[in-house]
C-alpha cells in the first residue's frame, strides 16, 4: 500500500505518560515529522486549536481533561470538525471508545500492544486521508 503524504507533517501528541511521549517524539522525529507534545488534555486542546496540526495522537485517560472531552471540544470548532485524530490508549474497550468518539476503529490503537511499525503505518494512513 502506498501513501502520498508530506513527511514534514505536524503531529501533536496529547499523552500524560512522559516516557511514552518521549519515545513517540523520538520515533516520529526520526521519521521527519514536526512533533509537539503535551501531557495535559486542556493544554493539548489549546495547542490543537492554535497550531492546527496535521494529526493529533490522543490518549483517553488524563487527569485534567480526558480524551473524550478533548475530542468533543475539537469537534465543536470549525477547524476541529475535520481534524485528523488517532486514539492511542491503554484503557477502555473499542466499544466504549466507539460510544464516545465518532472515529473509525482502525484509528484506535491500544498500548502497549501496538508495535512501532504498526503505529507508523496507521499514522501514514491517517495522514493520507482527506481532512
Amino acid at each position: 500500500m502506498r501513501y502520498t503524504i508530506d513527511m514534514s507533517s505536524k503531529i501533536l501528541i496529547i499523552e500524560d505518560n512522559h516516557t511514552l511521549t518521549e519515545s513517540l517524539c523520538d520515533i516520529l522525529s526520526l521519521d521527519d515529522y514536526e512533533v509537539t507534545a503535551t501531557s495535559s488534555g486542556r493544554e493539548g486542546l489549546e495547542k490543537a486549536l492554535k497550531l492546527h496540526p496535521d494529526l493529533i495522537i490522543l490518549d483517553i485517560k488524563m487527569p485534567d481533561m480526558d480524551g473524550y472531552q478533548v475530542f468533543a471540544a475539537l469537534r465543536k470548532d470549525i477547524w476541529g470538525k475535520q481534524a485528523r485524530v488517532l486514539i492511542l490508549t491503554a484503557s477502555e474497550s473499542i466499544e466504549q471508545i466507539s460510544k464516545n468518539v465518532d472515529l473509525p476503529t482502525k484509528y484506535v490503537l491500544f498500548k502497549p500492544k501496538v508495535s512501532v511499525e504498526q503505529l507508523r503505518e496507521v499514522i501514514k494512513a491517517r495522514l493520507s486521508q482527506p481532512e
